[in-house]
């Protein structure tokens, strides 16, 4: 009895009134986001071959679930953008905030006394500058931390254990954000980033480039280009140094010779764009020379940092380039599908961009991709976007991995009568 207590009913797909899709579980019937057990399916009506019902099962629910969105996603959307959020790294091997929480921790823990604040001090460190300890939250640390040092006009604090450097604990957090963000490539055949990408290369070349928007610090998108032989478009040069203008968003590639006739554009296949909202590992800023370019091994990455003063970054050059192309390709006015992976919806300018789209522009649709999308302690855009999801098509939500949706995402078969061209550019 005390089992079917714990049963509720959860969403894994809506897209309408009419059109959802039901299960009751309980909590140990999701295993790392997948459906692997269930109670009832609603609606299910499904009967075997002698007219007898079928009992429901997770696999079930599954197919029913991607034969939907299947069929969402063949529709021919004319501007097709991507947001990748934290939740599409962790697949392979990515950190959630919660998680890097704990690694610092540790962190503090092995480092020498004099260096850093060992973990029997977190608590009393936490105490000291007044923050919540039990809320593990890296965020509102660092944030608590540049506020106290605003504040205080003071970097130092007085500990149990000696005096400590505000400055200096906030580079080591910073550094341990850098080095778990830094993801080695995984094998082919476990690289969603690359699965996806294959698919969504195959559209049209004729049609608008493919966009995507990452909040993530890694090279995974880069990684997976080289790995379909794809050419990106990400706002740097190919020159060397590659150093960022906003101006290379609006260059194409494409080839002449060979075109029927010679004032006619023959674009190349498989090229997309990717914008780096928050930045990236390997970018650094060039104080001389005033220019942000791609370095590898960078010890100073630029990147939008986890905290509060990260919406001020944001206005900063090159994000503040990044974020106004994101607004632009949401406003098109021209059947455009914006496909949310892995993102948490607890980004302020990100969340503001998106609402104004929906509300603004009647072309605009949402698709939602989140193994979770339907917890009441999910942030209160995505529980707005739930109730908006069960009244209007424009909106898809639905409960699956970014592997499992990369693996399900369908063909798009369009190049088969078209010869193929091929550049190789390194992606660096």
């Amino acid at each position: 009895m005390a089992e079917e207590i714990n049963e509720n009913w959860k969403y894994i797909l809506i897209n309408g009134k009419s059109k959802t899709i039901e299960v009751k579980v309980k909590p140990s019937d999701f295993k790392k986001g997948r459906l692997i057990n269930l109670s009832d399916i609603r609606p299910f009506n499904k009967k075997d071959s002698e007219g007898k019902d079928i009992d429901p099962t997770a696999e079930l629910a599954n197919n029913e679930k991607r034969t939907f969105y299947k069929e969402f996603f063949q529709k021919p959307f004319k501007n097709l953008v991507f947001l990748s959020g934290a939740g599409s790294s962790m697949d392979v091997g990515g950190k959630s905030m919660y998680q890097l929480w704990d690694i610092a921790e540790r962190k503090f823990h092995f480092e020498e006394k004099d260096k850093a604040i060992v973990k029997s001090d977190f608590k009393d460190f936490s105490s000291a500058i007044n923050f919540d300890y039990e809320s593990k939250n890296l965020e509102s640390l660092l944030s608590h931390i540049e506020g106290v040092i605003k504040f205080s006009g003071d970097s130092k604090i007085k500990l149990k254990d000696g005096e400590q450097n505000l400055l200096e604990i906030k580079k080591v957090i910073f550094k341990t954000i850098k080095d778990e963000c830094t993801i080695p490539k995984p094998p082919n055949d476990a690289f969603p980033h690359k699965v996806l990408l294959e698919k969504v290369l195959q559209r049209k070349q004729t049609s608008p480039r493919v966009k995507i928007f990452t909040l993530n610090y890694d090279l995974l998108f880069e990684d997976s280009a080289t790995a379909v032989n794809a050419i990106v478009i990400d706002g740097f040069s190919y020159t060397f140094p590659r150093t960022f203008s906003g101006r290379y968003f609006d260059y194409d590639i494409v080839q002449r010779e060979g075109s029927k006739l010679k004032e006619e554009d023959n674009f190349v296949q498989r090229v997309f764009h990717l914008h780096k909202l928050h930045g990236s590992i390997n970018w650094e800023r060039n104080k001389n020379a005033g220019t942000v370019e791609i370095k590898e091994n960078s010890e100073e990455p630029l990147m939008v940092y986890p905290r509060e003063a990260k919406y001020e970054d944001s206005y900063e050059q090159p994000f503040f380039e990044m974020m106004a192309r994101f607004q632009r390709n949401l406003r098109l006015n021209d059947d455009t599908l914006l496909v949310c992976l892995g993102y948490s919806f607890n980004d302020k300018h990100i969340n503001a961009a998106i609402e104004e789209a929906f509300n603004q522009n009647p072309g605009f649709r949402l698709a939602v991709i989140d193994p979770f999308f339907d917890n009441p302690n999910g942030s209160k855009l995505l529980q707005e976007l739930k109730s908006k999801a069960l009244e209007t098509e424009r909106i898809i939500m639905v409960s699956e991995t970014f592997t499992d949706f990369a693996s399900h995402f369908p063909e798009i078969q369009t190049y088969n009568d078209v010869k193929q061209v091929t550049l190789n550019i390194k992606n660096d």
